[in-house]
């Protein structure tokens, strides 16, 4: 299994700061002179379109830094959707073109170029451009933004926070195309790796106890692949092995590693917040609270948003009511509930007692039963993750899909 950049492209795994691919002469000879100055390479210039470049990096390591010229491309926004699939998280985007279009500028900007200049190229205009990707303590080789962690946690045992966290993992791997590691945090009796079928290995107790353990070839050895974009990791310790000490920076060394490896880290947090488990929220981006209708439910939802926002201000909460129907003379009606909650509830998950037993069984998502559960489930994935890179959308609703090129 390889967690790192996919084996079949060429070249060495020491991924080039920068790259470009022009398409004029001009524009060639002030990106020649800036790479010059900057001491790299006369090969990372190329004359090409964006067609071209997208070619060149489906069989090669993406750069830090690429410089694209969308001049001759009759639909620039999709060829820069197709060019963003065949790169890896972390590269930044710079395009270059001749139309002076407002419209365009935004719409390149808002889809996570670092900047859209108009020909003829200065070579001072380029060059700001450059350094102001970077600070004093950053150069071109560290540039580039990491992985989103994304928190589930459940306000009730049975809540379905495990399933939750599998399908919305495997719909974003697949739908979103996007490379997607599940974290089960419960070490002793987590469920996370047999509702996905997987074989889960030990040793992630032991790493959270010592750091300075985690590192690319420690996940090589405990993540186990569920798909070609999806693993997972924990939830089968051996039960004479204590998980009660922990090293507190062995989350962020976790997440940290992760996060220079997949696009999203969903992260099934276990009821008993452990210090890992506090730890975990807060590196969060996002986090996902499911609960059913009943008054306990209630009670500790409203619990778990007050800690949330407490602990982590600004991550996103989404309320989640699952299981509707399943106990129907015992549940709240949803306006009572909401109304205890301060808020709305986000999404509403009907039981299907059916699918889900099928599920289990088979060892197969939810998601794959095509019931009004899977749908539900489906459209929290596309928030989450953004739709697939080959959904055609207006410009301002394909952000999530070029989020590797943002910082």
């Amino acid at each position: 299994m390889s967690t790192t950049a996919p084996d079949d492209k060429q070249g060495s795994s020491q991924r080039d700061p920068f790259l470009a691919f022009v398409t004029d002469d001009m524009s060639e000879a002030v990106v020649r002179e800036i790479a010059e100055s900057l001491l790299l390479p006369d090969d990372l210039v190329r004359r090409g379109s964006m067609e071209q470049a997208r070619v060149f990096l489906e069989r090669m390591h993406s750069p830090r830094l690429l410089i694209v010229d969308i001049d001759g491309s009759a639909d620039p926004i999709e060829e820069v959707v197709k060019l963003a699939d065949v790169c890896e998280l972390g590269t930044r985007f710079i395009a270059l073109g001749s139309d002076n279009d407002v419209t365009l500028f935004r719409d390149l900007l808002s889809m996570g170029a670092a900047d859209y200049l108009v020909k003829p190229i200065d070579r001072d205009v380029l060059l700001r451009s450059i350094n102001s990707l970077q600070d004093a303590a950053t150069s071109i080789s560290t540039m580039g933004r990491t992985g989103k962690v994304i928190s589930f946690i459940g306000a009730r045992g049975g809540a379905g926070t495990t399933t939750l966290v599998s399908n919305c993992g495997r719909a974003i791997s697949q739908s979103a195309k996007r490379k997607v590691a599940m974290v089960d945090l419960d070490l002793h009796f987590g469920n996370l790796g047999l509702s996905m079928g997987a074989n889960v290995h030990e040793g992630l107790a032991d790493a959270l106890q010592q750091s300075d353990r985690i590192d690319s070839l420690f996940l090589e050895r405990v993540m186990s692949p569920c798909g070609d974009r999806l693993f997972v990791i924990g939830g089968e310790e051996n039960m004479s092995r204590s998980t009660n000490t922990s090293d507190p920076l062995a989350v962020d060394a976790l997440m940290s590693e992760l996060r220079s490896i997949f696009h999203f880290v969903l992260i099934d947090i276990p009821r008993s917040l452990s210090d890992l488990a506090y730890r975990a929220v807060q590196l969060s981006s996002v986090v996902v609270i499911s609960s059913d209708l009943s008054l306990a439910g209630m009670r500790d939802a409203v619990r778990l948003l007050k800690f949330v926002r407490e602990n982590n201000p600004g991550a996103q909460i989404i309320m989640i009511v699952n299981r509707i129907g399943e106990n129907p003379k015992a549940e709240i009606p949803i306006a009572e509930f909401e109304k205890g909650l301060g808020r709305k509830v986000d999404y509403r998950i009907n039981f299907e007692p059916n699918a889900l037993l099928n599920a289990a069984n088979l060892g197969r998502p939810l998601i794959e039963s095509g019931g009004p559960a899977a749908r539900v489930i489906e459209q929290l994935a596309e928030r989450l993750a953004g739709p697939g890179p080959k959904t055609q959308q207006p410009a301002p609703l394909m952000k999530s899909l070029l989020a590797r090129f943002r910082k």
